[in-house]
């Protein structure tokens, strides 16, 4: 009987974490979709700023390989939609700015992530679902850099479920999903 009440507790315990590891808790909200105030096509360079994680979800390790790969998916769209496309981290950006020489337009696509939980292959394996859901929340600011205007705006917000992740391949589409939604709002705005 000792054995059978252990069993039971054992049970409402396991139970009890499995319906509550999971909920990852959205704090953030995306920005609006803002259609830009000029078209792109207008710009003679562009430059990416590399994506730059806010407050507590900077410096973890998750989330700043998560970042590189959102990075990495942006460059590679963005670099066939742009002849003269280039490329900055978030400290070098900080430091110098890109300016407008003469008549030549410069447009800055600086992506913010607000919030952001990965949970990768290796985590979903030994955790599985009570390691959470994956979630990122960025914002893509379309910078006119000779005004220093925000000339569009446009927040993404993407999920990948704790009990449809196999093995985190949810949440790397998830990361690649949010690049491309950059990637096809800058495509649209041309």
């Amino acid at each position: 009987m000792h054995s059978m009440s252990i069993f039971k507790l054992f049970s409402i315990f396991l139970i009890t974490g499995f319906m509550t590891a999971c909920a990852t808790q959205v704090t953030e909200k995306p920005s609006d979709i803002k259609r830009s105030t000029v078209p792109l096509s207008e710009y003679d360079q562009v430059v990416l700023v590399g994506a730059e994680l806010l407050g507590e979800y900077a410096g973890q390790g998750a989330n700043e390989k998560a970042k590189r790969k959102i990075d990495q998916v942006m460059e590679s769209g963005l670099l066939q939609q742009f002849e003269n496309f280039s490329t900055m981290s978030v400290s070098e950006y900080q430091a110098n700015k890109p300016t407008a020489s003469g008549s030549k337009q410069v447009l800055v696509i600086q992506p913010v992530i607000k919030q952001i939980k990965f949970v990768g292959g290796a985590a979903r394996f030994w955790a599985g679902a009570m390691a959470g859901s994956s979630v990122v929340i960025m914002d893509v600011n379309l910078i006119d850099a000779g005004t220093n205007e925000r000339i569009g705006v446009a927040g993404y917000y993407r999920k990948a479920s704790a009990y449809g992740d196999g093995f985190g391949i949810g949440s790397n589409r998830m990361l690649e999903d949010v690049a491309n939604d950059v990637v096809n709002y800058v495509r649209t705005n041309m």
